[in-house]
């Protein structure tokens, strides 16, 4: 169903930026959140752009401003916001580097055009040889926090995005001000309807040419019938997904 104003029309492909509930057989969307499915994609490779591709797009190019030539490290490099930005990294001219859990997720990342990285299990004290960073992405908070620091360029920004490594963390201030390092915090899904449009706008003219050009790949590792949701998060729990899991609700429609 479409309501009143609504440009799409039933039956039209498209995938969309939810708020929640993405796993229900129905869900009501602003219309302004809604984006064709790109030339050449499935409806699940589609499904699984918008989050992924609104995070790095957001955290990178408008909350950090990423100028081309500037380098970027990617905690979580293997993740899905992390495919996505290595890509966006690629494609901006921008060189970027990554953390990441192993040797195959490593490889992963080199193969979406990563530079090259580090494996957390080892030291993340390597990173020096590639440091400084203009920008860092980062899902783990408090545990690299210091680290970070000392990687960035001056006037480098470190953007964070989650804390899986935890939320409280002791540093010493004085290393933000002598680098004028700018610290941002940030969430996608807190944002009000107006500003997600406008970053959707922004993707529709930015990146939807990358995907039907081939540049850009959803990275879409693993489909899973809806009923096998419990095997579809087990997946994803085991740590071993590079990329993103789908459901599948209606296999017809593909």
């Amino acid at each position: 169903e479409v309501g009143a104003g609504v440009s799409h029309r039933v039956g039209d492909r498209v995938c969309a930026l939810l708020a929640g509930g993405g796993m229900g057989e129905e869900v009501v969307v602003d219309a302004r959140h809604v984006l064709p499915v790109p030339q050449g994609l499935s409806l699940a490779e589609a499904a699984v752009i918008p989050e992924v591709y609104a995070t790095a797009w957001l955290n990178l190019f408008r909350l950090g401003a990423l100028q081309p030539g500037e380098k970027v490290l990617l905690h979580a490099g293997a993740s899905g916001v992390g495919s996505a930005a290595i890509q966006l990294c690629k494609a901006f001219g921008n060189p970027c580097w990554v953390s990441v859990g192993s040797a195959e997720r490593l490889a992963y990342c080199e193969s979406l055009g990563a530079s090259g990285g580090v494996l957390r299990g080892d030291s993340l004290e390597a990173l020096r040889d590639f440091a400084p960073f203009n920008i860092i992405l980062d899902p783990v908070g408090a545990k690299y926090a210091t680290l970070n620091t000392q990687l960035l360029a001056t006037d480098g920004r470190w953007v964070i995005i989650g804390l899986m490594g935890g939320r409280k963390t002791e540093m010493d201030l004085a290393s933000l001000l002598a680098k004028r390092i700018q610290l941002i915090g940030s969430t996608l899904r807190s944002r009000n309807a107006d500003d997600k449009a406008d970053l959707l706008v922004q993707m529709q003219e930015k990146i939807w040419p990358l995907f039907a050009s081939k540049s850009l790949s959803p990275r879409l590792e693993r489909s899973f019938p809806i009923g096998d949701v419990e095997a579809a998060f087990a997946a994803l729990a085991s740590n071993q997904v590079s990329g993103k899991v789908a459901l599948v609700i209606d296999p017809s429609l593909e």
